[in-house]
């Protein structure tokens, strides 16, 4: 008798498991109906953060890619937008308020090797300063331009810096920040010799995963990081004749948690990044004392 009954209470369950599955499989699929898709404008390559306070001709210079849900299809334009930001510690403040530098049509946008839109954007400190209706004797090392981007699609949309959260900002897959602080430094003809300092932070306190600072001197590199924690310093020493010197920041997985300040052997600030450091080669700005 009890065969009798479990032949039947087994298909009975199963219908109902089967209409449990039913239901929350429609219910997800209301949820993915319902859901609407942002775009982004990546980084591809970084090829120049900053620039020279003695070289008007210095660029700033980025790649960019463009991707939406219809790989592409829904860019209308681009606007960029330019800001300068005057550090000097003296009575005048030559800062100016943002005003838009250029709209970059869709049409200016090539096809990249991903199928999606991609162009490279850059200007020379002469033009940033242009635009800004600022002169060369208007700005200095530790001054920087600040350029702000808002992606227009086609249905109307617009995103800006404001619009993201810290992993499509941040993360080294995303990297769309849509804001870059661009500075102007003073950088050295050759070495400047003495003991540099170099401290990092993390934001988030589980170290810079994987990202670092390699210093090479001569041809000998050494590589600074922070295994763990939310902070570190380390001291540089570079000797008088030094013919070769540079530091290098290589990305690693949460750029957005990464700053770090290099301190020139006269106790100035060489270099302050982040979050998100500039990939490559780290100018420093010594300016005369």
């Amino acid at each position: 008798m009890m065969k009798h009954y479990t032949k039947y209470i087994i298909p009975f369950f199963a219908f109902f498991l089967l209409l449990g599955c039913t239901e929350k499989d429609n219910t997800v699929d209301k949820v993915f109906q319902d859901t609407v898709y942002g775009a982004i404008l990546r980084t591809t390559q970084t090829i120049s953060t900053s620039y020279n306070a003695f070289d008007p001709s210095s660029l700033f210079s980025i790649m960019l890619e463009e991707q939406d849900e219809e790989m592409g299809n829904l860019l209308a334009s681009v606007d960029i937008y330019i800001s300068f930001e005057d550090n000097q510690e003296d009575a005048m403040d030559k800062s100016v308020s943002e005003v838009l530098l250029v709209n970059i049509p869709a049409s200016d946008f090539t096809t990249g090797d991903n199928g999606l839109p991609v162009i490279q954007f850059e200007r020379s400190l002469a033009e940033a300063a242009s635009a800004v209706g600022i002169s060369d004797s208007d700005y200095s090392g530790g001054d920087r331009f600040i350029y702000r981007m808002v992606l227009n699609l086609t249905d109307g949309r617009s995103y800006t810096n404001t619009d993201y959260g810290g992993t499509v900002s941040n993360s080294s897959f995303f990297r769309s920040p849509l804001i870059y602080y661009v500075g102007v430094n003073c950088t050295p003809i050759t070495p400047i010799p003495g003991t540099y300092s170099i401290d990092l932070q993390d934001s988030y306190g589980d170290g810079w995963n994987g990202a670092s600072i390699v210093v090479t001197i001569d041809g000998v590199a050494e590589s600074y990081t922070l295994d763990s924690g939310s902070s570190g310093s380390f001291s540089i020493s570079v000797p008088e004749d030094t013919e070769e010197l540079s530091f290098v920041f290589n990305s690693g997985d949460w750029d957005g948690e990464v700053t770090f300040q290099i301190y020139a052997p006269n106790g100035e600030i060489a270099s302050e990044q982040g979050p998100s450091p500039g990939v490559g080669e780290i100018p420093l700005s010594i300016c005369p004392d």
